[in-house]
Formats: structure tokens, C-alpha cells, sequence
């Protein structure tokens, strides 16, 4: 027993000692007004958009807030509404479709959501402009990953009924259900497959839009500390090395597919992807994690997706950047968006209004 006890002393001088040296390299490094000034940033809430119609989810991390209406969030009158559903819309969507009405319930991050455009500017609302039988649902939030995507549908929407449930997500959706490098510290749910289904392992999530505790300021700390600079930066977001089949998103992401899948035929509905691109991929003559990895695996498992890539390579190369604002589709690029969707779409399911 005392033999444990001088061990454990040991360990604990030792920490001390270790912390007090790494505390010594920091101010030597930064500063003390430097640092202070670090410290105070450490405190504040993560400086995007979303804060402003967004509330704490311990499931989901964060999720729109009810009956918000922020009316020059991306610009003069260029707003952002939330119903009582805490989805982005004017109005609530009813549960029940009707038979004269083809439903298209949109999954997705903030492209899907429409960040930069007004409500009636997303490229839901547009997908709903293109036909008067066609109705949507909106269902996108800013920083998600496929990982929210899915289990905010498995919780919330399901309720719905629709004709089809897309799948809307960029690149980036993959990397951000990464236990390492994903959005918003960690504020999110890491999922595991267990026995086969996506279960996530940290919930309830840390609350990002809260102050934040003492642990989570030190840790912001260090990241913008001149010390830390100096370490490799692989050590905090390792670069993907090897095949994608390697990266910890992947068998997650096809078991979300494939349940998906399943659940939709079940239901009678139309289980679709759509890749979005972003400005500096349209011009790329290959994307590797889609063309090597993603289109053969979802080709095995007869899921259809929607490649947006070609629709965007078709607008001439000087009136790109006019499809794009605050780095998402504008309200051009928003049209070209829904149009290519709604005709992938039309392209599977014979049911879907022509044109």
C-alpha cells in the first residue's frame, strides 16, 4: 500500500512538473498580453451564422431553433426563417402528403440549408418552384455531417411522408464524422457501428453554444498557441493516407446508406444522393473519393446518386462565380442545383411530375 502511495505521488509530481514546464513554454512563447488576449477569445461562442437560430441538441449537438426569423442574416433582407418543426421554412409541413402532391424531403448541411440565400432562394424551395405538384421539405443545417444528417432524420423525420428522400451532401460531410479534424471541437456525435448499426458514443455531446467550461477554453488555448504551431499539424488532423476504405467514415457511411435504402423501400419511397460540388471542385477533372471509392460502392449496393458536377460544368467559366456566395450556391447556383436534381429524379421514379 505505501509502495502505491510514493507511486502514486510520483505520477502526480510528475504531471505537475510536466504541466508547469508546458505552461513556462507557452507565456515564454506568446507572451503574457498575448496569451491573455488568447484566453479571453477562448470564452467565446464558435463565431458562425448558425448561433443565431440555432439551440443546444444533446443528440445532435445543435439544431434550429422554433419560430426564428433572422431577416438580414446573410446581407440587407436577405433572412433566415425557422418554423414551430425547428426546420428552415415560412410555414410548418404537414405530416401527411396527399395524392395530388409529389414530396421531396431534402437532407443535408448547409448547402442544403441555404446558407448566403433568403428562404425562397434554397435549392428545396426552388425544387418546389420548378413544378406546382412538386412540395419539399427541408431538412439541411449548417455544419452537419452525414453522421447528423442521419440520425436528425431517423428522429425527426420519418414522421413525414413523402415520395422521396434525398440525400443531399459535399466532400466535406464524409471528414466531419471523423473522430479527429471534424467542425466544432467535438460539439457532435461520433458514431460506431455496433452490431451492424450506427450508434454514437458520445452523447450527450458537448454544448458549444453555451460558455464554454474550463477544460474546453484550455484546449482552445493550446490550439493557437505558438507551441503548438511548432508540432507537425498531422498530429491534430492526420492527412488521409492510404484508401478511403480506411478512413474511420467509411464503413459508417455506407452502413447510414444501406439502412437508408432499406428503410425507404419499406416505405414505399424514393432513395436518392446528390452530390454537390463546390466552387473549386466544378473544374476538376476527377474527385477520387467519389469516382474511385463512393460511385463503385453505392453502384454495388443499388443506390442512385445524383452527380451535380456535370450541371455546373455546363455554366461558362466567367459566370461561376456568380453561382456562388459566402463559399455556397447563390440563388443561381441554387437553380441549377434543383433543376439537375429534379431531373435525376425524374430519371428514377416514373411517378415524378414530368416536365
Amino acid at each position: 500500500m505505501a509502495k502505491r502511495r510514493r507511486s502514486l505521488k510520483r505520477t502526480l509530481l510528475g504531471l505537475g512538473v510536466s504541466l508547469f514546464v508546458t505552461v513556462g513554454l507557452v507565456l515564454s512563447l506568446e507572451g503574457g498580453a498575448s496569451l491573455w488576449t488568447k484566453w479571453q477569445a477562448t470564452g467565446l461562442l464558435p463565431p458562425v451564422k448558425e448561433i443565431s437560430h440555432c439551440v443546444y441538441d444533446p443528440e445532435l449537438g445543435w439544431r434550429h431553433a422554433k419560430n426564428k426569423h433572422v431577416p438580414d442574416l446573410y446581407g440587407n433582407g436577405v433572412g433566415l426563417t425557422t418554423n414551430s418543426q425547428q426546420l428552415r421554412g415560412t410555414g410548418d409541413y404537414a405530416l401527411a402528403n396527399s395524392e395530388d402532391r409529389y414530396r421531396i424531403l431534402c437532407l443535408g448541411d448547409s448547402f442544403t440549408m441555404g446558407y448566403g440565400v433568403g428562404d425562397e432562394d434554397t435549392f428545396p424551395s426552388l425544387l418546389a418552384q420548378e413544378h406546382p405538384a412538386v412540395d419539399t421539405i427541408n431538412m439541411g443545417l449548417g455544419g452537419y455531417g452525414l453522421d447528423q444528417c442521419y440520425m436528425s432524420y431517423r428522429r425527426d423525420g420519418t414522421k413525414f411522408d413523402v415520395d422521396v428522400l434525398l440525400f443531399a451532401f459535399i466532400i466535406g460531410d464524409f471528414f466531419r464524422m471523423n473522430p479527429v479534424g471534424n467542425v466544432a471541437d467535438l460539439g457532435k456525435p461520433i458514431l460506431e457501428l455496433v452490431d451492424g448499426d450506427p450508434v454514437a458514443i458520445n452523447t450527450p455531446v458537448v454544448n458549444l453554444l453555451d460558455t464554454p467550461g474550463l477544460g474546453m477554453r484550455l484546449t482552445r488555448l493550446w490550439r493557437t498557441s505558438s507551441l503548438a504551431s511548432l508540432i507537425p499539424k498531422t498530429l491534430d488532423a492526420p492527412t488521409p493516407k492510404g484508401s478511403v476504405d480506411e478512413q474511420p467514415f467509411a464503413p459508417v457511411a455506407l452502413r447510414i446508406f444501406e439502412i437508408l435504402r432499406d428503410q425507404s423501400k419499406q416505405r414505399g419511397q424514393v432513395f436518392v444522393l446528390a452530390m454537390l460540388p463546390t466552387q473549386g471542385e466544378v473544374p476538376k477533372k476527377s474527385l477520387p473519393i467519389i469516382d474511385i471509392w463512393l460511385k463503385p460502392a453505392l453502384e454495388e449496393r443499388g443506390i442512385p446518386m445524383i452527380d451535380l458536377r456535370p450541371a455546373f460544368k455546363k455554366v461558362p467559366v466567367k459566370e461561376l462565380p456568380g453561382h456562388f456566395t459566402m463559399g455556397h450556391y447563390s440563388k443561381r447556383g441554387n437553380l441549377v442545383a434543383a433543376k439537375a436534381i429534379l431531373d435525376g429524379i425524374r430519371k428514377l421514379d416514373p411517378n415524378c411530375p414530368p416536365k
